[in-house]
């Protein structure tokens, strides 16, 4: 960076564009006291950094907010692209999404959050937490805890439970291990029901891969219209098959159970999360 400061190492400087990078995870674009105030940088400093994050296009500027670029979602799409679990889950995750309705993630556990890499469905409207980019609390979310379900506890990220959304949520060490319990009774399939958001209920298990990340699928629908005990079948099967296709195995997809008729979902044909019954079956063309 042609801006750096004098005496000032490379290391040093390239905390000080981590740290302007940073601020805009999980935010909406952002003033340049904003962006200095939560990167703990000078003004000055920050101001500097962002114009030339801008003309790399790392950074882009709208009148006086910034927020990430074009660079930044080329960079995340290379990244999801490049891993052979995204590849194998995503026509797993549409054909989930186009027969039970219901909205389909692929998360991976990072720390002590989960970031959502992919996502089929447009429900929840509005993304937010639930978008492809975002984190949230492994502890509160499916994905998370069907992954910690499998991981060793003295292996756990630090867990912090904070401030519970919802009376529904797992708020406490003894709450979470036994749900915990129930999901390793299930096989490894996490349901959270309403612990993240009211009204919303996701059924997650996690996939096995030698990348060495800890990866997960589920489906999240209206609580109200989910068969839960119907979705836990559909993710599990579905989250073997992303797991055999991405191992380099002859390719499967999850499909109708034979002799079922499957009409394509629609908002009003029928309650999401049911309507078909999965089976494991060779990829036919």
């Amino acid at each position: 960076m042609a801006t750096a400061r004098i005496g000032e190492t490379p290391t040093a400087m390239i905390d000080r564009v981590a740290s302007i990078l940073e601020t805009f995870v999980g935010q909406r674009p952002l003033t340049l006291a904003e962006v200095a105030r939560c990167s703990g940088l000078p003004r000055s400093s920050a101001h500097r950094i962002l114009q030339r994050l801008v003309e790399l296009g790392w950074v882009e500027r709208n009148e006086f907010k910034y927020a990430l670029g074009h660079r930044m979602f080329e960079l995340g799409t290379q990244f999801t692209r490049q891993r052979s679990v995204h590849r194998a889950a995503l026509p797993v995750m549409t054909e989930l999404h186009r027969r039970t309705g219901l909205t389909a993630h692929l998360s991976m556990l990072t720390g002590a959050e989960i970031l959502h890499l992919d996502r089929v469905g447009v429900w929840p409207g509005d993304a937010g937490e639930w978008g492809v980019g975002a984190r949230q609390p492994a502890v509160r979310t499916a994905a998370g805890r069907a992954l910690l379900a499998g991981v060793p506890k003295d292996e756990w990220p630090d867990i912090d439970f904070g401030a519970a959304p919802t009376c529904y949520t797992v708020c406490s060490a003894v709450q979470l291990d036994r749900d915990l319990d129930r999901t390793r009774d299930r096989g490894g399939v996490a349901v959270d029901a309403q612990g993240c958001a009211l009204g919303v209920t996701v059924v997650a298990a996690p996939i096995a891969t030698g990348e060495g990340g800890y990866f997960a699928l589920s489906l999240c629908g209206p609580t109200k219209s989910v068969r839960t005990e119907t979705v836990i079948a559909d993710v599990r099967r579905a989250a073997a098959v992303v797991w055999r296709n991405a191992s380099g195995m002859p390719p499967l997809r999850v499909r109708p159970a034979e002799g079922r008729t499957v009409a394509p979902f629609t908002r009003t044909a029928r309650p999401v999360g049911t309507a078909w019954s999965p089976d494991i079956a060779p990829l036919v063309g």
